[in-house]
């Protein structure tokens, strides 16, 4: 299977000039000034960079889906001219309405129509989508070099964080079934996860048998965190350790034996 090719977009920008000018931007800040822009910059990362401490479990990004409008003089894009403009692009009318463009810097996955709808996908903070939102407009824009282009209404519709575990031997899924039966589904011969959607909390969160959370539904990294630390410890009575001394065993139900048929069962069915 041939490998997937990335969009690489070169810019021509001076960056030791913008270097000096932000540090000298930053010695003429005062202290609070300065911790306010960094606590700015640390909103738009992945909870694991702002929240991570030892010994605590922390849900990590996996995926955000985000959505912008690109406003355009004509209104609707020529997604034909595009697609034939923008390496690395795949548009197909009959299968999808979209053109699919593969950014390799950062790597991510957008979803352009032809209203100026972009979907981002494959990004792991809102720094990330917004840097790949001006990666399109930057192709958009030397495609159409004689129309005024600009993005607005960037809203993030879904954050997928997942949860690991460490030194735990399973989660006894079917347990936590039957006791919250009314919050969870659980249908192991269609999907192995348990979907767990607990009350008045905007997550979901999908628990797998092999000590695998994944926590989504949510459209900020305070409604994952908040509602992941509020969860964890009804999901902690069910966690199975490797240690056996201190483990929850897993309560298997035993297989059901059919009572064995009369011996003169044979012969009366025979003389029938």
């Amino acid at each position: 299977m041939r490998k997937r090719k990335y969009c690489t977009i070169v810019k021509s920008t001076d960056s030791s000039a913008a270097g000096h000018v932000l540090m000298r931007q930053y010695q003429s800040m005062s202290s609070a000034e300065c911790l306010r822009n960094l606590l700015t910059c640390m909103e738009a990362k992945s909870p694991c960079f702002k929240f991570m401490r030892l010994g605590k479990i922390i849900p990590k990004t996996h995926n955000m889906v985000s959505t912008t409008h690109i406003k355009s003089i004509s209104g609707k894009l020529d997604l034909s001219t595009i697609a034939e403009s923008i390496p690395n692009s795949s548009y197909d009318r009959k299968r999808f309405a979209a053109i699919t463009i593969r950014i390799n810097n950062p790597k991510t996955t957008g979803l352009l129509f032809s209203s100026g709808k972009l979907v981002i996908t494959g990004a792991v903070s809102k720094q990330m989508a917004v840097n790949s939102i001006r990666s399109v407009m930057y192709m958009l824009k030397n495609v159409f070099t004689c129309e005024h282009m600009h993005y607005e209404n960037h809203t993030i519709q879904n954050i997928v964080c997942n949860v690991r575990l460490p030194h735990l031997g399973a989660i006894d899924v079917k347990q936590i079934h039957l006791d919250y039966s009314a919050f969870c589904t659980y249908q192991p011969s269609i999907f192995p996860g348990l979907i767990f959607r607990p009350e008045n909390s905007p997550i979901v969160l999908l628990v797998f048998r092999s000590s695998r959370i994944v926590v989504t539904g949510a459209r900020t990294y305070k409604d994952i965190i908040d509602g992941f630390n509020s969860i964890l410890p009804t999901l902690q009575k069910y966690f199975v350790h490797n240690d056996p001394g201190t483990s929850r065993h897993i309560q298997r139900t035993p297989p059901l034996l059919l009572p064995p048929a009369p011996a003169d069962a044979g012969a009366a069915v025979s003389a029938a």
